[in-house]
């Protein structure tokens, strides 16, 4: 009998299946619970081509538009820029329009170290050659599309769709979609100048989102990424150093409170762009000499607004505008390159427009404090939009305007995500629908404001066509501006007047031209610029009406309020010499009025004196009084021998 087989039992407990091992970053997320996900691109082409097309859309008519206000300074009169890349180290080396003003780098307030965009002109100056300002105005539009695109995914990142078959529908669209539209920004697309503000943006956001790729993946080559792209950015425009504040602020508000990013991941961040801010505000110490402000004083109304105002004044007047900011966000209208005195009025306390804009932003900037932990995206979008103005609303460092619709293209990305998480997020829940699904109403909705928004650029960028068509408008919207009814008197002079030769054609021109040059000098009296055109204007007029007496009060008014500025001295001097053959009894009498009452006595200048005094010596040399007024100024400059010889002359008469 074969023998029992014995069995026996282990308690050995059954081994668990193997796992696979799980990748994570020392700052992030698995790559499958990334935001940031690979095939992006791919997935998203079709958005990304719709928000550049938007854009050359409605600004296709400025790719025929030339130079134009402030692209005189930064382009086609920059001396380093016409160099092309020759004149690269200049642009770097410098205050941005030292290439226009030459030595005299302290005419405006602060300084100006935006190298990148002055260096990008330069480089469409040495591949496309001098006075191409197409190539200008198609490179803004590009950078402007791809701005949005980096807008685009960056919130895709932050606001995370189901599909990407829902890209329509999502936040992250229509923010985009209303930044390219908003008529607010066409100053900076429209005017080839403009340049700065874009790329110091596109520069901040993609540092953003590079930031926040190195959150995802723990990868050094983002956070370098980071690093130089905000880098680039400041160099393009100083207010992208707000970037070093919103981007820690960004990581921390969407990725901390979900274990995304910790403080280990937050801190090399920090580090980095503290340590870029630093090389940057460094080298732009370097490039100009001075931090904030070149220790001259400004005397000139046009480059600091606030002077002559109490301290009380000066912030009623920037609450003001900063109110004016937000209404202009939600409402675009009426529209102005032109924010100069007194277009914004100089108010106290007791005016409710200063009141109310220092009340909205203390009751936000509060609530805004209160809110930000609980992870109210209000909150941060509000912190946002303060930080990116702060830099530019002259409650910290004087930007030489009241204010200016470029100095919120920066913040109005704020503004169009809260629209877009309105319209997405919020209106879903009200009319009880699935948030981030498409619902009716709320495409209505951002199909009526996108179109709102899209007719109000469409209509503006025609403006922005010439000096002619920028500045008629401007004193349509900006009638209390001096600067806005003297430059639009320069630009009915150079493109209007001077091309016909017709004298009954030319006087409806010189009505206007008249009109609009006292209304610039009854707001600002010491307009330098607005009494060098009082003087080109006086003497259309008397193109006209030949009144000679009437000329010469004109030329006295100005010469009492500017009797050393070199264009206006350049003008009377070549008049002088122009009217010599005049009626002697009226140019005579002037001449010594101006030599002698004026320079000599009243200015105690012999050297001037005397070129108006031998003026009218070469018109009527019998004029006693000539020949006693020259005397003196001879003796006062040394000149014995004529002075000697005027005494004679006089003596005969």
């Amino acid at each position: 009998m074969a023998a029992k087989s014995k069995t026996t039992t282990t308690n050995t407990k059954p081994s668990a299946p193997k796992q696979a091992k799980v990748n994570v970053t020392p700052t992030g997320l698995p790559p499958e619970q990334r935001m940031f996900k690979a095939g992006f691109w791919s997935d998203h082409w079709l958005p990304m081509v719709i928000l550049m097309a938007i854009s050359f859309l409605i600004y296709a008519k400025s790719i025929g538009f030339g130079y134009i206000l402030d692209d005189e300074m930064v382009i086609w009169k920059n001396t380093y820029v016409l160099k092309g890349f020759g004149g690269l180290r200049e642009i770097f080396s410098g205050d941005s329009f030292m290439g226009y003003f030459q030595k005299q780098q302290f005419l405006l307030e602060g300084g100006r170290y935006r190298p990148l965009s002055l260096a990008t002109f330069a480089i469409e100056v040495g591949l496309f050659g001098p006075e191409k300002p197409m190539f200008g105005h198609i490179f803004n539009i590009i950078f402007y599309g791809l701005t949005a695109i980096v807008l685009y995914r960056l919130l895709l990142g932050l606001f995370p769709i189901q599909s990407s078959r829902l890209w329509y529908a999502s936040l992250a669209f229509f923010a985009a979609a209303f930044f390219v539209l908003h008529p607010l920004h066409s100053e900076c697309v429209a005017n080839i100048k403009g340049r700065d503000e874009i790329l110091a943006l596109l520069g901040s956001l993609f540092a953003l989102y590079a930031a926040l790729k190195y959150g995802d993946t723990g990868q050094k080559r983002w956070l370098a990424l980071s690093g130089f792209s905000l880098f680039l950015a400041m160099l393009s425009k100083e207010n992208a150093l707000t970037f070093v504040a919103i981007i820690p602020i960004t990581i921390w508000f969407f990725r901390s409170k979900d274990k995304t990013v910790g403080s280990s991941g937050i801190t090399p961040i920090t580090v980095v762009l503290f340590a870029v801010a630093l090389l940057f505000i460094l080298i732009r110490y370097r490039a100009l000499g001075f931090m904030v402000g070149h220790g001259k004083a400004v005397t000139d109304l046009m480059n600091d607004p606030f002077l002559g105002m109490t301290g009380s004044e000066r912030l009623a007047t920037i609450s003001l505008t900063l109110g004016w900011y937000i209404k202009l966000l939600f409402v675009p209208h009426p529209l102005t390159h032109d924010y100069y005195p007194y277009h914004v009025p100089k108010v106290n306390w007791s005016d409710w427009r200063a009141l109310a804009g220092a009340g909205i932003h203390v009751a936000m900037g509060i609530w805004a404090v209160l809110n930000f932990r609980k992870g109210k995206l209000l909150a941060y979008l509000i912190l946002f939009y303060v930080l990116t103005l702060s830099i530019v609303s002259n409650l910290f460092v004087s930007v030489g305007t009241f204010m200016n619709e470029r100095f919120v293209f920066m913040p109005s990305v704020a503004f169009c995500i809260l629209l877009a998480w309105l319209l997405t997020q919020k209106l879903p829940l009200l009319i009880k629908e699935q948030p981030g699904a498409f619902n009716i109403l709320g495409a209505m909705l951002a199909a009526t404001i996108g179109g709102l928004y899209a007719y109000g650029t469409i209509t503006r960028v025609p403006d922005w066509e010439t000096a002619f068509t920028l500045n008629k408008s401007a004193v349509q919207s900006s009638p209390n501006s001096a600067r806005a009814q003297s430059f639009y008197v320069t630009a009915l002079y150079q493109e209007k007047y001077l091309k016909i030769k017709d004298e009954k054609l030319q006087e409806p021109y010189v009505d206007t031209m008249e009109y609009h040059i006292n209304k610039a000098l009854e707001i600002n009296p010491d307009y330098g610029a607005a009494l060098i055109m009082k003087s080109a204007v006086a003497a259309a007029r008397f193109e006209q009406d030949h009144q000679l007496d009437k000329f010469f009060h004109e030329l006295t008014y100005i010469m009492e309020k500017i009797p050393y500025n070199t264009n206006f001295r350049n003008f009377l001097d070549q008049y002088m010499k122009r009217l010599e053959a005049s009626n002697s009894d009226k140019y005579v009498p002037f001449c010594h009025r101006t030599g002698y009452d004026f320079y000599f006595k009243k200015k105690n200048d012999a050297k001037t004196a005397k070129v108006f005094l031998e003026y009218g010596l070469n018109r009527q040399t019998e004029d006693i009084r000539i020949f006693k007024a020259l005397q003196e100024v001879y003796t006062a400059l040394g000149e014995t021998d004529k002075a000697a010889y005027m005494a004679a002359e006089a003596a005969k008469q």
